[in-house]
């Protein structure tokens, strides 16, 4: 296998920074946004989860349009959009200008994940398919975490609208470097698409991924377990300023070693399964431990120091790695015509999930003055998550995917 599939994995996984530096960037800066515009959380919870609206609507054309177009094309369309986003969002003056450029921003993210994946399955044998998907997760671990800290720092300084514009510069590098360096098809020696799906529409395919019926436990767990997971993220800032009297800083850096733990964890459990040529047993037990972890927030959490919060948070982003899984299986569940348009499709669950639960957690905040509360609701969803995990379908380096038919 050529050593350039290396310069592929780079550029995706600095791609993919980008879209977790915007998707959890806003969130240590919600307790100044809500004084500045006079919003309640929920409100703010709306505008974090206007990024989700439209990268969720977009999933499925985006796998479709991979499949069919290339991943090279339609990853330098989506990120210029997320450049006119990052410009847009600072510069907005009200709620609904904020709540639009949040969206534009979240459209132009939309296309970096499974374009990704399209192409580390071009690019990569089976045997090493969880590890460099897990090193492409962590580049999101990577993204969140620089934003967690970076950000609010800024943000004390200069004010949240600097801050946040000074995201751009990374989005118009990562622009430059995919029109330079990511090529399509992997050179010889490479795995390449059969031709199964040549000379059909692109609905074809798109119907074949939604009949699968072992699709489905996978769109499910996947939709309450991210969701879980980001309401998560978005509210802890707010919590452990408003319940352990952190500054906006200091809940920044807490919030940070949640995702920097998955830095580590998300390419250690790719790597695990490899190794064991199982994937589903990974997925379990972090989807059982997520429970847990929420339950700790609730209980546990608001009775600790800084050093200690920090500690459950940083052991929250180690145990979390089996998240990413799940879309290594479904990589595995469809022949390669079909990476794209299947990954779309419980991407789109994913987000479906990430776009609703943060707001009804809000909402609980809102009716209890809890956060904890909004916790143990957290650790629910997961538990129904957990369930539906135990549904899906075992894949793995020597099993064979559901043929293009």
């Amino acid at each position: 296998m050529t050593s350039y599939r290396w310069v592929i994995l780079a550029v995706s996984t600095l791609g993919f920074m980008q879209t977790h530096i915007h998707r959890v960037g806003f969130a240590p800066l919600i307790p100044t946004f809500v004084a500045d515009l006079g919003l309640t959380y929920a409100a703010a919870g709306a505008i974090m989860t206007a990024y989700f609206w439209t990268y969720a609507l977009v999933q499925i054309p985006i796998g479709v349009l991979t499949d069919r177009w290339g991943a090279r094309r339609v990853m330098l369309v989506f990120m210029a959009i997320l450049a006119l986003g990052t410009v847009a969002f600072p510069l907005s003056r009200g709620y609904g200008q904020s709540l639009f450029s949040r969206a534009l921003v979240g459209l132009g993210a939309a296309a970096v994940w499974v374009p990704g994946l399209r192409l580390l399955s071009e690019w990569f044998p089976a045997r090493e398919r969880g590890w460099v998907m897990g090193i492409l997760s962590a580049g999101g671990g990577l993204g969140g975490t620089l934003a967690l800290l970076l950000i609010p720092l800024m943000a004390e300084r200069w004010g949240w609208r600097i801050a946040y514009a000074t995201t751009l510069v990374p989005v118009l590098l990562t622009l430059a470097l995919i029109a330079l360096f990511v090529r399509q098809v992997a050179a010889a020696g490479g795995e390449r698409p059969t031709g199964a799906l040549a000379g059909r529409s692109p609905l074809a395919g798109l119907w074949q991924v939604l009949a699968t019926r072992a699709l489905w436990p996978f769109n499910i767990a996947v939709m309450l377990f991210y969701g879980a997971y980001f309401s998560l993220v978005t509210w802890m800032p707010a919590f452990l300023v408003a319940r352990l009297g952190l500054a906006l800083s200091q809940a920044g850096f807490v919030t940070s070693l949640l995702t920097a733990g998955t830095i580590v964890s998300w390419p250690l459990a790719g790597l695990l399964s490899d190794r064991l040529g199982r994937r589903k047993a990974i997925f379990l037990v972090s989807q059982a431990l997520s429970c847990l972890v929420s339950l700790i927030f609730a209980w546990v959490v608001p009775g600790l120091s800084l050093l200690g919060a920090a500690a459950v948070a940083l052991g929250t982003g180690i145990v979390l790695g089996g998240m990413v899984t799940p879309f290594v299986m479904v990589v595995e569940l469809f022949p390669r015509e079909l990476a794209g348009t299947g990954t779309s499709v419980v991407n789109t669950f994913c987000f479906i999930g990430s776009l609703t639960v943060p707001v009804l957690l809000g909402r609980v905040v809102d009716l209890t003055g809890s956060f904890p509360m909004a916790f143990v609701a957290a650790g629910a969803v997961q538990a129904l998550g957990f369930a539906a995990a135990c549904l899906t379908r075992e894949t793995g380096p020597g099993r064979r995917p559901i043929p293009a038919s």
